[in-house]
């Protein structure tokens, strides 16, 4: 009888103690901090299109097809998986988006998200993280009046 008792205490120690690691080493979510990414956009007004986002190092600025964005976590900031961003006031066509990337803990592999323009227009985006952390020239350059996101 006795040694089941131990056998049981040993057992809720570990079990215990095992909780606690698990809460310790559970995974941080990584957040878009100087990645970038290539997404497919799809519009409500049946564009489809490419676009690559570029998210600065200071977590402050995203570019993308020649458009700058304000750009912060949700949760007053803490919030490493989800962000929101809105271009600036001086744009000819304003958009606000909201995302969130995924895929794991450091890796953060997937983004996906909507945005929708001062039009009216929304939009739908999902893509994966690039390897560098700034987009080739030709995908972040402004297309101008041309802009599927200024539609």
């Amino acid at each position: 009888m006795s040694v089941q008792v131990i056998q049981s205490k040993c057992s809720l120690v570990l079990t215990c103690l095992l909780g606690q690691i698990i809460l310790f080493v559970a995974p941080v979510q990584a957040g878009v901090e100087g990645k970038s990414y290539n997404v497919n956009v799809n519009s409500s007004l049946g564009d489809n299109f490419t676009a690559c986002f570029e998210f600065n190092n200071n977590g402050s600025s995203l570019r993308f097809v020649g458009l700058d964005a304000t750009y912060s976590r949700t949760n007053l900031g803490q919030d490493q998986r989800n962000w929101q961003a809105v271009t600036q006031p001086t744009s000819e066509v304003s958009i606000a988006l909201s995302g969130e990337v995924r895929g794991g803990s450091v890796e953060a592999r997937r983004i996906n998200g909507n945005a929708i323009n001062s039009n009216g227009t929304t939009f739908t985006f999902n893509g994966t993280r690039l390897s560098e952390p700034t987009c080739p020239p030709f995908l972040i350059e402004g297309i101008g009046s041309q802009n599927p996101f200024l539609k």
